[in-house]
């Protein structure tokens, strides 16, 4: 094997190995993200307008002008 081979064989298991470690650091944070919130009796429909973006409405005039571009 040649050099450059060697090299992208360690970066493939480079790759995996950071692939487990972050999904074994996301399992703990979710663990520790339903504790605080069992803690604090938070429930997931306080959760969810904190969690997703809000969209600003759209007016009748801009659905309009957004049709008439297509």
């Amino acid at each position: 094997m040649s050099k450059l081979d060697d090299l992208l064989a360690q970066q493939k298991e480079l790759e995996k190995q950071i692939a487990a470690a972050r999904a074994a650091e996301q399992a703990d944070a979710f663990k520790e993200i339903a504790d605080i919130c069992k803690a604090h009796n938070i429930t997931y429909a306080q959760l969810k307008p904190v969690l997703t973006k809000q969209r600003k409405r759209r007016t009748k005039a801009e659905i309009e002008a957004a049709k008439a571009a297509n």
